[in-house]
């Protein structure tokens, strides 16, 4: 069993969500004619440890490591049969006309490059299903975030994880992390890991499939 560290699905991590006061914004253009933006008042959050925490991260994360220990039983047991039929063709060896061994042995490697291909072509199911789920989870978290900052009155939300920003000081009341996880716990509780739709382009972390080494 593997221990994913999911990693952001977005290309950029600095979550930014402005929501200006229009009574604020009114009042600013009425006295001076010109707009001015309110104070900045910052909520921060570690949006991928809310991902990865969620009920419904979690999930897909074992959901996915499930698939992958039951696809990794299914290739030792295919790979020792295509060992086995290694050793028997190499056993025929001497009584096969080189002709004939040749070209069994012609099929053998078909053979064996055919199921390495699908065993590429079920990772690529596990990348996608995965990325599907943490999609979904991250897409919920965002609404989560809009209404999160109008309750809190906040201006402002920076994803202030590890690596992803340039904060240096922060008072720990700004921090909504946990307030976040419980209400994404709250109204997504889980998701259930679906077969890949086409066009699928993001690059998750995820259990990689042990390729046969039959030669």
């Amino acid at each position: 069993m593997f221990d994913i560290q999911v990693t952001r699905i977005f290309a950029t991590v600095a979550l930014a969500l402005t929501l200006l006061a229009p009574s604020i914004e009114a009042q600013a253009q009425k006295t001076s004619g010109k707009r001015v933006l309110p104070p900045p008042i910052v909520a921060m959050i570690d949006f991928k440890r809310v991902v990865e925490n969620s009920a419904a991260g979690r999930s897909i994360i074992q959901q996915i490591n499930q698939r992958h220990a039951r696809t990794q039983k299914e290739i030792a047991k295919d790979t020792a049969a295509l060992e086995n039929s290694k050793q028997e063709l190499e056993r025929q060896r001497a009584i096969l006309a080189p002709d004939v061994y040749k070209s069994k042995w012609r099929d053998f490697q078909v053979k064996v490059q055919q199921y390495r291909k699908s065993i590429q072509g079920e990772q690529r199911r596990l990348d996608a299903m995965l990325a599907q789920g943490i999609l979904k989870v991250e897409a919920k978290l965002v609404e989560i975030l809009r209404e999160l900052a109008n309750d809190l009155g906040a201006n402002i939300v920076i994803d202030a994880g590890p690596g992803r920003g340039s904060v240096l000081f922060s008072d720990a009341r700004l921090v909504i992390t946990k307030e976040a996880t419980e209400r994404l716990n709250q109204v997504l509780p889980d998701v259930i890991v679906q077969e890949p739709v086409a066009n699928t382009q993001t690059e998750p972390q995820k259990p990689r499939l042990q390729v046969p080494k039959v030669q």
